[in-house]
């Protein structure tokens, strides 16, 4: 039965793969195989116990400096409880501040931290690297010399990150610390390495619930920022100990995947329950069951988000109250389960989704024991989580959102006349649309002049291969398990 399953998986991967991505044959593979048995492993009751700690490193006096240095959240049992602050009322008229936000950028668990990773945040290519004291790092993706992307590059024995065209290194701050080309003249690598034009930009980074998050603004003002706010406002607090947390545990690993929709739509679509029936048919709920979705907002929109009050008028699925918390996360939650989504923008065209399960242990899931069972059994192996149930969910809608917005930027992005919505279904969508409008303001990577890459084919969008599979830690050892 094992091996009839990873069969499928290959198939699912050939099918939904586009023809670019390396051959399977390339792939590694581990020694002494042996058919694959699932281990069901239970998840640590939460990811983050302890609000994280910023370690303040006395101001560099070179070209580079920054005042502050934020590090990574060592867990202590006697840190208390850190709480998720409350958004920033920000100053009527005034435009989102998007560059002064944490935002997630890679699952720890994916990154390999023997050598540096390239990702995308708001429009901004990065260089991830882990420096010689284990913290991680993040620097624009561009070397000062020539303008090769750092992220191709190595890590050195010291934790710096060196080119690979000319070899200069660079530290976690982003200044130049050796210029191969000018050994044996210290004065002049002096000189060179002090220069504000051989420094990189470098970002604070952090680790929470098992991500790694990046504040996105270089400047002395917000390497102050994240020392003073180390705690995203979009942090999931039953994650962050303290009474919220009580009987709270994280029942599946972060899933991330790259997807061809700008984040507007990716929100848009998030934020929108009724799509599921259809959409998502037989993965999560049927078309028979729609009743009459109703959705309505409960409080007027503030630059912090909204929530609105969802009755899917299913006597399985009570009335709840999803949430959209600026700038990213997004909440379904009951009183049984939660699901936490981010819909992050990487670049145009592109937004990244991650998402992940909390449960409350106190209370059971109304279903039979062994449905729980086999719920239980898929959620605690991440590649089965991964592959029958947010692949099928993401690609269940994924094409028709690339050619949707596509349609819409036609209509210059006037989403008011170019879509009807009668329905009170609806109104999250609506609401979502009056908050990028009302507080949003130019959302990086979304801006009207930003240019748009070519539209894809359906097999490009549903390639999960270059999406997923090729970051993701989990699939990445399972699909070399079945390469016979």
């Amino acid at each position: 039965a094992h091996l009839k399953c990873f069969v499928f998986m290959y198939k699912m991967e050939r099918t939904c793969s586009s023809s670019v991505r390396p051959a399977y044959s390339k792939l590694p593979r581990l020694k002494g195989w042996q058919p694959f048995q699932p281990i069901v492993r239970p998840l640590p009751r939460t990811i983050a116990t302890s609000s994280p700690v910023v370690t303040v490193t006395e101001p560099s006096t070179g070209p580079c400096n920054h005042q502050t240095d934020v590090g990574s959240p060592p867990v202590s049992s006697s840190a208390a409880p850190a709480t998720v602050p409350a958004p920033a009322a920000e100053p009527a008229g005034q435009p989102f501040p998007w560059f002064s936000h944490w935002y997630p950028v890679a699952v720890l668990s994916d990154l390999d931290p023997r050598r540096p990773h390239a990702t995308h945040l708001l429009g901004i290519p990065l260089a991830l690297w882990r420096d010689a004291q284990g913290q991680w790092r993040a620097v624009e993706d561009r070397c000062p010399h020539r303008l090769a992307p750092l992220s191709e590059g190595r890590v050195e024995a010291d934790g710096s990150l060196q080119c690979a065209y000319h070899g200069w290194q660079f530290d976690g701050r982003g200044a130049c610390t050796h210029i191969p080309q000018l050994r044996g003249d210290e004065r002049a690598q002096g000189v060179a390495c002090a220069s504000r034009r051989a420094c990189v930009r470098a970002f604070p980074c952090q680790q929470l619930h098992g991500l790694l998050w990046v504040l996105p603004d270089a400047s002395e003002q917000g390497w102050s920022k994240a020392a003073q706010e180390p705690v995203p406002s979009t942090a999931i607090k039953e994650l962050m100990g303290g009474p919220e947390a009580e009987g709270w545990r994280q029942t599946t690993q972060w899933y991330a995947r790259d997807v061809p929709n700008r984040f507007d739509t990716l929100v848009e679509n998030l934020i929108d329950p009724s799509h599921v029936p259809f959409a998502h048919h037989g993965v999560q709920g049927r078309r028979e069951s729609e009743k009459g979705t109703v959705t309505k907002l409960f409080e007027e929109l503030t630059a912090g988000g909204f929530s609105f009050d969802y009755d899917p008028k299913n006597p399985r699925f009570p009335p709840s109250r999803p949430m959209f918390r600026a700038p990213t996360y997004i909440r379904y939650g009951s009183k049984f389960r939660t699901l936490n989504a981010y819909g992050v923008p990487t670049r145009p065209g592109w937004s990244r989704v991650y998402a992940t399960f909390t449960k409350d242990t106190r209370s059971n899931l109304p279903l039979p024991w062994f449905i729980n069972a086999i719920y239980s059994f898929i959620e605690s192996t991440p590649w089965l989580e991964h592959l029958f149930q947010r692949h099928l969910v993401l690609e269940g809608d994924a094409y028709m959102l690339h050619v949707q917005e596509r349609l819409l930027l036609q209509e210059k992005g006037n989403w008011k006349d170019s879509f009807y919505m009668p329905a009170p279904a609806d109104s999250s969508v609506i609401a979502m649309r009056r908050w990028l409008d009302e507080f949003g303001g130019r959302v990086p990577t979304c801006e009207p002049d930003t240019p748009m890459p070519p539209q894809m084919s359906k097999r490009q969008v549903l390639d999960r291969y270059s999406q997923h599979t090729q970051h993701c830690s989990h699939c990445k050892k399972a699909l070399r398990n079945i390469e016979l």
